[in-house]
C-alpha cells in the first residue's frame, strides 16, 4: 500500500472524516456500475455503436469503427479497476477525462444542430443527446473527485479484522 499523501486544508479534513472512505467507495461503485452498464451491450453490437459515434461527425468513419471496438473493453477495464480498487485513482482520472470528452462531443452536436442518440449504453438504452445528458456526464466526471482526493480504499479495508 502506498503512503498517504500529505494533503493541506480541505483535503486533509476530508481524509480525517470517518465517513470519507464510504464516500470514496460509493463514488467508485457508482462509476463502476455506469461503465459496466455502458460496456456490456456494446460488445454485441459494434456496428451500431460505430454508427452512433459517426453520427457526432467528429471522427473520420474509420476512426469511429476503431473507437467502437476499443471503447467497450476500456470501459469494462475501468469498471473493474474502480470496483476492485486496483489503480482506482488512475481509473478515476481516465473516467473523468472520458466523461468530459463525451460531454464536449454532445455539446458540439447540439451546437451544430445534430439530432442523435448518444450511444452511451449501446442498443440497451436509447438516450437522446440533450443538455441533461451533458449535465449527467459532467456530474459523473465530478464523481471522480472523491476518488482522487479521498483516502485510498482497497477492498481489504472493508473486510472485518481477523482477531490476532
Amino acid at each position: 500500500m502506498t503512503q498517504p499523501i500529505e494533503a493541506p486544508g480541505v483535503i486533509a479534513r476530508f481524509h480525517a472524516q470517518p465517513w470519507a472512505r464510504w464516500v470514496v467507495l460509493a463514488a467508485r461503485l457508482a462509476l463502476a456500475a455506469v461503465f459496466a452498464f455502458a460496456a456490456i451491450p456494446k460488445f454485441g453490437d459494434a456496428a451500431t455503436f460505430a454508427r452512433d459515434i459517426d453520427n457526432y461527425h467528429v471522427l473520420p468513419v474509420e476512426w469511429a469503427a476503431t473507437a467502437a471496438v476499443m471503447m467497450p473493453p476500456l470501459e469494462l477495464v475501468l469498471a473493474l479497476a474502480l470496483l476492485l480498487g486496483i489503480h482506482a485513482r488512475g481509473a478515476a482520472v481516465i473516467s473523468a477525462a472520458m466523461m468530459l470528452v463525451f460531454a464536449t462531443a454532445m455539446a458540439q452536436a447540439i451546437a451544430r444542430g445534430i439530432d442523435l442518440d448518444c450511444g452511451c449504453f449501446g442498443s440497451a438504452l436509447a438516450m437522446h443527446v440533450s443538455g441533461w445528458s451533458i449535465l449527467r456526464n459532467v456530474t459523473l466526471a465530478a464523481l471522480s473527485l472523491p476518488i482522487l482526493l479521498g483516502p485510498e480504499l482497497p477492498w481489504s479495508a472493508l473486510l472485518p479484522k481477523r482477531p490476532t
